[in-house]
């Protein structure tokens, strides 16, 4: 997940002296962050260090991330009138320090693993932007618009695969999902599979929306650690109803509360148990059902990698 390193007190060092606006824009400090989890624990693959929150700040709205609050915008959008105040991005003009970071950290990792870039979900980006109560159709087009171009920059500067955050699309009823998020993902990933760059999304609260999320079209499926997995394998693998089904892969879903609380011997249990309800099911990807949490210890993150990467 996204937030591998803030655990890290390499991270944390670097926190100490920089802004977090300043980390975001800044292409020296991407390329470290984003390199910090891969170089202790040599997972599969590095994500790039960014925020889904990057496009709205981009196309004009003032953002500003505060201490023990998160992200907060000073104006929101009220009205579909709010958006001609805001302007379209040109991910090369507007975004150059994420192209070039990533563009850097391709050459740095080479083969030795994947990399992956990201965006926010319509849905999800719209829910941070939009004032509460308000939902507009045509916020979501606009937003749709602006993340595949911004997604397309991200495949030109070498990702090797996108992955598509619908953090909030579990907030929705499944008869929800189906007006507010599912037709906006659909339409991403309908643009983008010509670049043959696979694609993976992301919802927290998973289990009711599995086979919407399918029905998507993406070609991975990331779910949330409270979406128990052997679920999924009604959808997957050889009980799959229809072959659609059985084409895509599934990725996660270890709990990231337990990967902070608990002693490494269990974190090494629990994984083994995670991996074996897994096991046959082409396609797999060993990962958390959510961020890492900033208090987790350095060790326990080193148990859970090393117990994926020594399974047999």
């Amino acid at each position: 997940m996204r937030q591998a390193g803030r655990a890290l007190p390499e991270y944390r060092a670097l926190r100490e002296k920089h802004g977090f606006m300043e980390m975001l824009s800044t292409p020296e400090l991407i390329v470290e962050i984003s390199l910090q989890p891969w170089r202790r624990f040599k997972m599969d693959a590095v994500i790039v260090f960014s925020d889904i929150l990057l496009i709205p700040w981009k196309m004009g709205m003032d953002l500003k991330f505060i201490e023990g609050q998160g992200p907060k915008f000073s104006k929101l959008i009220e009205e579909e009138k709010d958006l001609n105040l805001l302007k379209k991005i040109g991910p090369e003009k507007d975004c150059p320090f994420l192209l070039k970071a990533l563009r850097q950290i391709r050459k740095e990792i080479g083969k030795e693993a994947a990399l992956l870039g990201f965006a926010g979900s319509p849905w999800t980006v719209a829910s941070y932007i939009v004032k509460e109560g308000v939902r507009s159709k045509k916020v979501l087009e606009y937003l749709t618009e602006e993340t595949i171009a911004y997604l397309k920059a991200q495949i030109e500067a070498g990702v090797d695969a996108i992955q598509i955050f619908d953090s909030w699309g579990g907030s929705l009823s499944v008869e929800e999902y189906a007006i507010w998020s599912a037709p906006y993902i659909k339409e991403l990933v309908s643009r983008l599979k010509p670049t043959g760059v696979p694609i993976i999304l992301y919802i927290k609260e998973s289990a009711p929306l599995l086979k919407q999320m399918v029905a998507t079209g993406a070609d991975v499926i990331s779910v949330g650690w409270e979406t128990p997995l052997p679920r999924y394998l009604t959808l997957s693998g050889p009980k799959a109803p229809t072959a659609k089904y059985r084409q895509v892969a599934i990725q996660g879903n270890f709990n990231p509360h337990v990967l902070m609380q608990a002693k490494p011997e269990e974190i090494v249990t629990q994984t083994q148990i995670m991996l074996e309800e897994m096991k046959g099911c082409p396609g797999y990807i060993a990962n958390l059902g959510h961020g890492v949490l900033p208090k987790t210890p350095v060790e326990n993150i080193a148990a859970f990698v090393n117990t994926v990467k020594e399974w047999q």
